[in-house]
């Protein structure tokens, strides 16, 4: 009898990719590229980044840097500041401490790694390029809506032991709604998570705050 294999798919941001680190460094590099004071510009980059998410679920590169580039002080110019954007090592150092060990574990055991996330593809995908060697391509499910890709993604059957790690619950409860056989993990990393809401009659078969519980949580489950 063969044993049922596990896959593990892994939301991006505020679960494996400190969104909130990339951004206060994406603000920093900016304001440096164009002339502008660090901390003022903090504030106004945030602005211009919850303009384009009232019109749009995530974050568009082209239109936030246009706006960026409206703000310069110096001579500047869009291939700039979209090297700035794009700079890879600000993406790899914004990756959670404990993602590499983590994953290091499951690929040890034999255990596939994918993600399941919303936003730009491009975007995304930069977010996870330093963990390339950890993931299974055709595990890899990013989209503009996730609500709308999870009947097509969370499939019921037995060849594998589903994990779904994802910091909104919302996302956890659907997936399960369509495959009940999907253990569900919501992870809450920061503080902004205490007040999101858990979906009436839904619980999560775990909660986390880092992934080093995760391990444990897979260890154990048979």
């Amino acid at each position: 009898m063969h044993k049922t294999k596990k896959v593990v798919l892994f939301d991006i941001d505020h679960t494996i990719f400190d969104t909130n680190q990339y951004r206060k460094n994406l603000y920093t590099n900016l304001a440096k590229e164009i002339g502008h004071d660090v901390n003022e510009f903090q504030n106004i980059a945030q602005k211009i980044y919850d303009e384009i998410r009232k019109v749009s679920p995530y974050l568009t590169p082209e239109p936030f840097l246009k706006n960026i580039l409206t703000l310069a002080k110096k001579p500047t110019d869009f291939k700039k500041i979209n090297n700035v954007f794009w700079n890879r090592e600000l993406y790899e150092s914004c990756v959670y401490p404990d993602v590499k060990e983590t994953f290091s574990y499951l690929v040890d055991r034999n255990i596939q790694i994918g993600i399941f996330s919303t936003g730009d593809l491009a975007h995304q995908k930069i977010k996870i390029g330093g963990l390339k060697e950890y993931l299974t391509e055709n595990h890899i499910y990013i989209s503009p809506d996730k609500f709308k890709t999870i009947k097509d993604t969370f499939i019921p059957n037995t060849k594998y032991r589903t994990y779904l790690v994802d910091d909104y619950p919302q996302i956890l409860e659907s997936a399960k709604s369509h495959n009940k056989n999907i253990f569900t993990v919501f992870i809450k990393r920061k503080k902004h998570h205490s007040s999101l809401v858990i979906p009436e009659n839904f619980k999560p078969d775990a909660t986390i705050v880092d992934l080093n519980q995760l391990i444990d949580i897979i260890r154990t489950d048979n």
